[in-house]
């Protein structure tokens, strides 16, 4: 599937907004700080390019050059495991008018429903751990999203679609990491048993509208 996503004609790259953000650019009231080389997780440990994530801060998020889709490590993270792991993120083909300027209305959905599933029931319940997805729009990827699940916060990520391979020099692309807070388990339990659209919805917009960015610090799980 790797392959075949790759052949698949990406936007242009650009600021991207992370699962459940309205806006795509870091907050005034920030004090993380941006990285050119994340540092290299450790699994239970939080770890950050540029931020003691141990320490307290108003809002905690890094932006930093680079993709997901690469595999590169991320700045924020706890090293949890893949949830529901099948090799690829999971895709989802959108449908529908309008796509473009909100991708949470699609008109008809298409994706793997068992593993759909499965990250729906992950965040439902809390279980600790990370995923991609993306979506994609005729045979456009306009963004790769990530979660990575912590109590009852979430480590959000994106970046636009594929970016390096249409731009590798110089690096335009940019990750986008920002701590959230995960909506209520019954948010997610209505659309475990649900239709793709269901499923959809729960993935691309997971977090609470307030704070649209937490504080920190990241308390990883024992």
């Amino acid at each position: 599937m790797r392959a075949w996503l790759r052949l698949l004609l990406p936007l242009a790259c650009g600021p991207a907004p992370a699962p459940g953000d309205t806006d795509s650019q870091s907050t005034s009231t920030s004090t993380s700080t941006s990285t050119s080389e994340p540092a290299n997780p450790t699994t239970g440990a939080p770890t950050t390019g540029g931020l003691d994530m141990m320490t307290e801060a108003a809002c905690l998020e890094e932006i930093y050059p680079g993709d997901l889709w690469s595999g590169s490590e991320p700045a924020l993270t706890c090293g949890g495991l893949e949830l529901c792991p099948d090799g690829d993120p999971i895709v989802f083909q959108l449908d529908g008018p309008g796509l473009a300027e909100d991708l949470s209305s699609p008109t008809s959905v298409e994706t793997d429903l068992e593993r759909a599933r499965c990250l729906a029931t992950a965040l439902r319940d809390r279980t600790p751990g990370q995923f991609l997805f993306v979506p994609v729009i005729d045979t456009e990827i306009p963004y790769v999203f990530g979660l990575e699940v912590v109590g009852e916060l979430v480590v959000a990520r994106s970046d636009r679609g594929l970016c390096e391979a249409i731009e590798p020099e110089p690096k335009s692309c940019h990750v986008h990491e920002r701590l959230r807070v995960l909506r209520p388990p019954e948010y997610f339990a209505d659309c475990v048993d649900g239709d793709a659209i269901a499923l959809w919805r729960c993935l691309v917009d997971p977090v609470e509208p307030e704070p649209v960015c937490a504080a920190g610090p990241l308390a990883c799980p024992p």
